[in-house]
């Protein structure tokens, strides 16, 4: 049996277009988009909240090491 393609509504894909379309958009993002629609929802969402959330650390270790200050937990 086939895999069912995935659907999205109306309002998704515009919006999923204007962030496409925008050239502040980096090209980066524009692929994670376009893979994104290609994967099961589920198993891209977790992860691209793994991702914010390394990216979150990264950036408190930064910021903590520029300012002097400790990272939140």
């Amino acid at each position: 049996m086939a895999s069912p393609e995935p659907r999205f509504d109306g309002a998704e894909v515009v919006e999923l277009l204007a962030i496409l379309a925008d050239p502040a958009t980096s090209y980066w993002l524009r692929d994670a988009i376009v893979s994104s629609c290609e994967r099961d929802p589920f198993d891209a969402e977790r992860d691209a909240l793994a991702l914010a959330a390394l990216l979150t650390r990264r950036l408190d270790a930064i910021v903590a090491r520029h300012f002097g200050t400790r990272p939140q937990a």
